[in-house]
C-alpha cells in the first residue's frame, strides 16, 4: 500500500499543534517510556575528609584537601557525619520504597495517557475536535486491556530474553567472542519487531475496540501486510528523534558549563565553590527540564500521531468486521 509520507507527517503535526489538549496526554504517556535519566559511573569526586585524625593530611574535621565548602554548609556537614549507620539504612529503605511506588503510580498514568492520546488523535481525525475529559475517559476506559497488554509484552520480552541468552553464550565462547556482534544485532531487530507489534496491540485495542485476544493475532497480520511502509516510518520517526534529541543535548550546555565552572575551583582546590554561579547553573538546569518535558510531550503527541494515522490507513483494506457495540463513557456536553 502506497503512502504520502509527507502528508502524513504534515497532518499529524497539524493535530499536534491544533490540539494542545493532547500533549498533556502526550506527557503521561512518555513516563513509561525512555525517561531522562542519567548515568552516575563518574569516579572522579573532591576527596572530603570526615576524619578527626591529624597524621591523615593533617586536615582538621570538616575540612577538604581540595578544596574548602562555604562556611554555611560545614555545620551541615558535622551534622550528616553524626547520623548513625541504622538511620541512614532505614533512610535509604524509605527513599526506595517511595520512588518504587512513585515510579509505579507514573507508569500506571502512562497506560491512561497512551490509551487517552491514541484515543484522542482519532476523534481529532475523524471529527476535529477532541476535549481533555472525552480523551481521559477513552484511556481509563481502555485502561485493563492497555494493562494486560504490557504484562504479557513483559513475559514475552523475558522468554525470548531467554531463549537468546544461551546461543549468544554459546556463539560468543565458540567465536572467541566476535559472535557476539551478530547475535547483538539479531536481537536488536527482534527487540524493535516485538515493539512494534505491541504498539499496534494498543492500536488494534483503541482504534478498533477489540479485545486483547483478538489484539494479538490482528496487530501481527497489520503490521506483516505492510511491514514496507512501517520501516519507512520508524526510520523516519528515528532520524528525527535523533535530531531533537541532538538539539536538547545543545540545550543543556549552558547549564553543564556553568555547573562545572562553578565546581572548578573546588575541584582543582585553587578555591572555594562559587555558589553563585552553582544557583545559576541549577536554574539553567531547572528551565531545560522543563523544556525537555515540553518537548518530550509534544514528540510523544506528534510520533504517535504518526503511527495512529497510519494505521488508519492500513486497516481501510482489510477491515474487521463491525465490533460489537460497547457501553462508551457519557462525556458531559
Amino acid at each position: 500500500m502506497k503512502i504520502n509520507y509527507s502528508t502524513l507527517l504534515s497532518k499529524a503535526w497539524n493535530i499536534t499543534w491544533k490540539f494542545k489538549v493532547l500533549w498533556f496526554f502526550g506527557f503521561l504517556a512518555a513516563l513509561g517510556g525512555a525517561g531522562w535519566g542519567g548515568s552516575g559511573g563518574g569516579s572522579s569526586s573532591p576527596n572530603f575528609n570526615f576524619s578527626n585524625d591529624s597524621s591523615s593530611g593533617n586536615y582538621p574535621r570538616g575540612d577538604y584537601p581540595r578544596g574548602d565548602i562555604p562556611k554555611e554548609w560545614q555545620s551541615a556537614v558535622d551534622q550528616l557525619s553524626k547520623i548513625d549507620v541504622n538511620t541512614w539504612i532505614t533512610i535509604g529503605v524509605v527513599v526506595i520504597c517511595s520512588l518504587l511506588l512513585l515510579g509505579l503510580a507514573f507508569w500506571l498514568l502512562s497506560i491512561v495517557g497512551r490509551g487517552g492520546l491514541i484515543g484522542g488523535i482519532v476523534a481529532a481525525d475523524t471529527n476535529d475536535k477532541v476535549t481533555f475529559r472525552e480523551a481521559w475517559d477513552i484511556g481509563t476506559h481502555n485502561f485493563l486491556r492497555l494493562f494486560l497488554i504490557r504484562l504479557i509484552g513483559f513475559c514475552v520480552s523475558l522468554l525470548l530474553g531467554v531463549i537468546l541468552f544461551l546461543p549468544t553464550l554459546l556463539i560468543g565462547i565458540v567465536t572467541c567472542g566476535l559472535g557476539f556482534i551478530p547475535m547483538i544485532c539479531v536481537g536488536f531487530i527482534i527487540g524493535i519487531v516485538v515493539n512494534v507489534w505491541f504498539a499496534y496491540m494498543d492500536y488494534v485495542v483503541v482504534v478498533e475496540k477489540r479485545g486483547v485476544g483478538e489484539a494479538i493475532g490482528r496487530a501481527w497480520s497489520v503490521m506483516r501486510d505492510n511491514i514496507g511502509p512501517v520501516a519507512i516510518l520508524y526510520i523516519i520517526l528515528f532520524a528525527v528523534t535523533l535530531g531533537v534529541g541532538l538539539g536538547l543535548l545543545i540545550l543543556f550546555a549552558p547549564s553543564g558549563v556553568v555547573i562545572f565552572l562553578s565546581m572548578l575551583p573546588l575541584i582543582t582546590g585553587s578555591g572555594a565553590l562559587n555558589t553563585g554561579l552553582l544557583a545559576a547553573g541549577i536554574v539553567l538546569f531547572v528551565l531545560f527540564i522543563i523544556a525537555s518535558w515540553i518537548v518530550q510531550a509534544v514528540m510523544t503527541v506528534w510520533e504517535t500521531a504518526v503511527m495512529v494515522l497510519a494505521y488508519r490507513e492500513f486497516i481501510q483494506r482489510s477491515p474487521l468486521p463491525a465490533a460489537p457495540t460497547e457501553t462508551q463513557p457519557q462525556i458531559a456536553a
